[in-house]
């Protein structure tokens, strides 16, 4: 669990070191405050005499007996399985049972064990249970608090990784399509070829340099977005099929996941421009308002068995669908769907973070 509760450069946050390490000297400082509020409330006098530091200590010591036989039997036995009645009764029973050895150890059984000092009974059996009662359900609070810390912190690790997995996966996907891309210019001999190839290794920048954070500026985006394009555009004929990215609004200051919008711009290329010999088209609009990002992209069907074809294959969409809910959520809505004979994708954004 250790190495669950550091960060990626190596380094320890404060609370981790205040939670989850060094047990020990929490249980120490627990009880050092237990002590110094019980010695408050049964001194004599107005200043602690030796005889009130006695009474606490002894008066402590079955108490801290009745936490730990809870947090260390109980809990785990009992509680965490969800038995609650058992948990419940077993609890009432021993606060019961610690009032009553509470009472009785000052009322008769202390002059045993210390005949030098005079001691009596502050409180009834009741106020006594008050006094357990009350420890054993702040000290459980304490566990089941912690416990519920590092279940938080677990979940968190596990979703940056769980990002991490998605998104390597998005990478060289995009990355093959791309050197298709540019494999086909270059069997034409294109002069486009050097621009794409330049384009291309923007692109690679941008993935190398930029997708490691978990946001990125938008007209950085919209930027690798644009290039991403115009490489496709370069493989098409005009005259077979259609391009057009538009995009509105002002991106300044907004940030967005990054590789999001790719998956999708993908798998309208295949879908589209690959999966029909005439009148292809993928059509892409991008618009930001007040941190409202809406994007909506069309494409032509496609041929039906090359689109069930890729369906089995597109990982993509299932991925960017993952990282939306991981990423976004509650802040995201996506739709996707047939149209008036096109595919049409729409995704809308809060990137008011």
């Amino acid at each position: 669990m250790a190495g669950l509760l550091r960060y990626s450069n190596g380094k320890v946050s404060l609370t981790d070191l205040i939670i989850f390490r060094n047990r020990w000297w929490q249980h120490l400082i627990f009880w050092a405050i237990a002590l110094f509020v019980l010695l408050n409330i049964f001194k004599s006098s107005g200043s602690p005499e030796k005889i009130d530091v006695i009474y606490t200590f002894i008066f402590t010591l079955p108490i801290a007996c009745i936490v730990y036989l809870n947090l260390y039997l109980f809990v785990p036995r009992f509680l965490r399985k969800e038995k609650y009645l058992i948990y419940a009764l077993l609890s009432a029973m021993l606060i019961a049972a610690g009032a009553l050895f509470l009472y009785f150890l000052f009322e008769s059984l202390i002059d045993l064990v210390l005949p030098n000092y005079y001691f009596i009974s502050y409180y009834n059996v009741y106020i006594l249970m008050l006094y357990t009662g009350s420890f054993m359900i702040l000290t459980t609070l304490l566990k089941l608090s912690r416990s519920w810390f590092m279940l938080l912190r677990v979940e968190r690790m596990t979703t940056s990784h769980q990002l991490k997995s998605l998104q390597s996966q998005i990478n060289p996907h995009f990355l093959l399509n791309s050197l298709q891309s540019i494999y086909a210019l270059s069997i034409e001999k294109s002069d486009h070829t050097p621009r794409v190839i330049l384009q291309l290794a923007d692109i690679l920048k941008y993935t190398l340099y930029e997708t490691e954070q978990p946001r990125v500026k938008l007209e950085k985006e919209m930027e690798m977005v644009t290039d991403y394009v115009e490489i496709h555009r370069h493989r098409i004929d005009p005259d077979r099929a259609e391009i057009k990215l538009e995009m509105k609004g002002e991106s300044r200051g907004c940030k967005i996941a990054p590789m999001l919008l790719i998956p999708f711009i993908e798998n309208s290329f295949k879908h589209g421009l690959q999966g029909s010999p005439f009148d292809a088209f993928v059509h892409i609009q991008i618009e930001v308002n007040s941190y409202k990002f809406q994007f909506q992209i069309k494409n032509n069907l496609g041929e039906s068995d090359a689109l069930r074809h890729n369906e089995k294959k597109g990982i993509g969409i299932e991925n960017t669908r993952q990282r939306l809910e991981l990423l976004y959520p509650g802040k995201h809505k996506l739709s996707i769907g047939k149209k008036d004979k096109s595919f049409v994708v729409k995704l809308a954004l809060d990137l008011n973070d």
